[in-house]
Order: structure tokens, then C-alpha cells, then sequence
């Protein structure tokens, strides 16, 4: 049952999205026509509403997949798509202590806080306090019991206080200039992983791990995700889907080889 202060997640029947948090006072505004949050507030998901143009509405509870990509924000969200793959490939689990350079709107932030759990930690870095402050409002919005989480101002590539960490995860334009830091920070046999927008990008930071020495199983990866029309007889890929929106590079910290060490 709705009550107020939840976020509300209405369908059109063209299946767009509003993302809304309900009050007593307020009120839905659209094209379609305005509708009372007092009159969502009680009613079970998957309930339908009418506007007071006659269209009617789906409510529903937002999942965490809907709430990340319909959000505010203030930079461009990694999308679950991604996130999902990050996660899987930095071995996150119930437990981890992590470091997330780019806190930008919470996202990432949100998965995985949730994926280490409360024995986890995540330390997130970012350079700006709107970033940092929008970050925690999306994160007590989603998780309001969410205490595993450190946020900080800061510049990792000058300056990463924790030691030992499971693994970093940066969403950086310029993640070379962290190497140096994260190699100090990260337990061998941890995990790297930065999400790049560009290949030049991605080339410059793979040449700086590569020279470092200490960073193996370098590998760089893009996801395309596309969903299908399923109707009768019309079965077909969908026109829209989301594409490019990022690259993601793994590597793992090791010891330099003995051969290499005098060089």
C-alpha cells in the first residue's frame, strides 16, 4: 500500500515512465492531466488511477533498475546494464570493502552498496559536494537503512586513504593519473575496473596499466542491451535500444614478474 513519502513509479498505456514522490499536498502534472497524490496514498501496486483528463495510470513501487534510470540527477547514470557487469567483474559479495571514485549521481553507488551488504563497506570519492549530496539523497531514497557507505570529497588521484581494499571501481574521464594511488590501495589479487565513454580514453589507460608492471588479465568490454516486440505473429527486435554507453576495463593486481623486476 502507498503512503506518503514513497516514490511512485505511473505508466502511461504507452508504457512511459514518471518517476514521483508522494505527499498530501502535492500533485501530479502532466499532458495527460494532473492527479492528487492524496489519491495514489492508500491504494495497493498495480493499482490504476485516472487523471482528471480520463487517461488512467499504473502505479507501481519503483524496482531498483526503474528508480536508477529515471532518478535526478546530475551527471549521466551508469545504467544496470553496466552496473551489473561491473559488479560481477570486481567479485563483489557480502563483506567487500570497496572504493568508487566518481560518486556522480549514485547509481553505481546504489548496487553496490546493496551487494556488499552491511558487513561490506564502500568508500566513494568524488570532487564535487552537489555530486556527493545527490549521491546520498538516491541512496537513502532507494536504501534508507543503508549505513555502509563512507562519502567523501576528494582527489584519488593525488590521495586514497584506505589500504587493502577488495577493489576499485572509477568512473573518472582520466583514470591513469589513479593508477599510482590504486596500486597502493588495492590487496593483491584485487580488482580495477574503470568505465570509460571513449576508446582513446580507454587506449590511454590501458598503455598506463600495462607500463606499470602490477596489473594483469587487462580486458575491455562494451554491453549492447535491445529488447524484442513479442505480439501473435509479430515477433520482431525492437527500433530503440540502448546502445553505446560506455566501456568497461578490468585488470587485477599482481606481483611483478621476476624476469621484469630489474627493468
Amino acid at each position: 500500500m502507498f503512503k506518503s513519502g514513497d516514490s511512485v513509479i505511473l505508466y502511461d498505456k504507452k508504457e512511459r515512465v514518471y518517476l514521483i514522490q508522494i505527499d498530501t499536498e502535492s500533485q501530479f502534472e502532466s499532458h495527460l492531466g494532473n492527479i492528487s497524490h492524496s489519491d495514489i496514498i492508500g491504494l495497493d501496486e498495480g493499482a490504476w488511477i485516472q487523471t482528471n483528463n480520463g487517461h488512467w495510470l499504473l502505479a507501481f513501487k519503483p524496482t531498483k533498475n526503474e528508480f536508477i534510470v529515471n532518478m535526478d540527477r546530475i551527471a549521466t547514470v551508469i545504467y544496470p546494464k553496466d552496473s551489473a557487469a561491473i559488479i560481477n567483474k570486481a567479485n563483489l559479495k557480502s563483506g567487500a570493502r570497496v572504493i568508487e571514485a566518481g560518486s556522480g549521481s549514485g547509481s553505481l553507488t546504489i548496487s553496490i552498496a546493496e551487494t556488499i551488504g552491511p558487513d561490506g563497506h564502500l568508500y566513494t570519492y568524488d570532487l564535487r559536494e552537489d555530486m556527493s549530496q545527490k549521491s546520498q539523497l538516491n541512496l537513502k531514497t532507494i536504501l534508507p537503512n543503508s549505513n555502509n557507505v563512507t562519502f567523501k570529497i576528494g582527489d584519488v588521484s593525488h590521495q586514497i586513504d584506505e589500504h587493502e581494499v577488495d577493489a576499485i571501481i572509477l568512473d573518472l574521464p582520466e583514470p591513469w593519473e589513479v593508477v599510482d594511488q590504486a596500486l597502493k590501495a588495492l590487496k593483491y589479487g584485487g580488482i580495477i575496473i574503470s568505465f570509460l565513454p571513449t576508446i582513446i580514453q580507454v587506449s590511454n589507460y590501458v598503455d598506463t596499466l600495462r607500463d606499470c608492471l602490477q596489473f594483469t588479465l587487462i580486458e575491455t568490454t562494451e554491453l549492447l542491451e535491445r529488447s524484442w516486440t513479442v505480439g501473435g505473429r509479430s515477433i520482431r527486435p525492437d527500433h530503440r535500444m540502448t546502445g553505446h554507453t560506455g566501456f568497461i576495463t578490468f585488470a587485477r593486481k599482481c606481483f611483478v614478474r621476476p624476469d621484469k623486476e630489474s627493468t
